[in-house]
């Protein structure tokens, strides 16, 4: 069975963060950093992703394994790079609807991290 190398560094991203100045809501630049180790476990509990308890029990232990680790990369299987590809299929074509708490992974505050997950196994 192949393995893979998730690489689990943070990254940074440019966000337009409000501000109030002179008594006026303004926006302005600034920099954001991403824990991707906890993004990619707390995506791993998100309920209405999985179809059933093994994909569920799956999913959640990978994010147990996430959230364990303390190196910069965890070495995953095959099977659980599907069940982390998945659960992501999954966020990404739901519908975005922040009224109902439904987001949809997109953007760029999750761009650099479907990068690094869709691209492995990519040769």
């Amino acid at each position: 069975m192949k393995s893979y190398e998730l690489n689990l560094t943070e990254y940074s991203i440019e966000i337009d963060k409000v501000v109030v100045k002179d008594k006026k809501r303004t926006t302005e630049k600034a920099e954001e950093v991403v824990d991707i180790k906890k993004e990619l476990a707390d995506l791993l509990r998100i309920p209405g992703t999985y179809k059933n308890g093994v994909e569920s029990f799956d999913g959640m232990m990978l994010g147990r394994e996430i959230r364990a680790c303390e190196e910069d990369s965890l070495t995953i299987s095959e099977d659980e790079l599907r069940v982390l590809k998945m659960v992501m299929d999954e966020l990404i074509s739901r519908e975005h609807n922040p009224a109902k708490n439904l987001i949809s992974l997109g953007g760029p505050r999750y761009e650099e991290m479907i990068i690094r997950v869709y691209g492995l196994g990519r040769d």
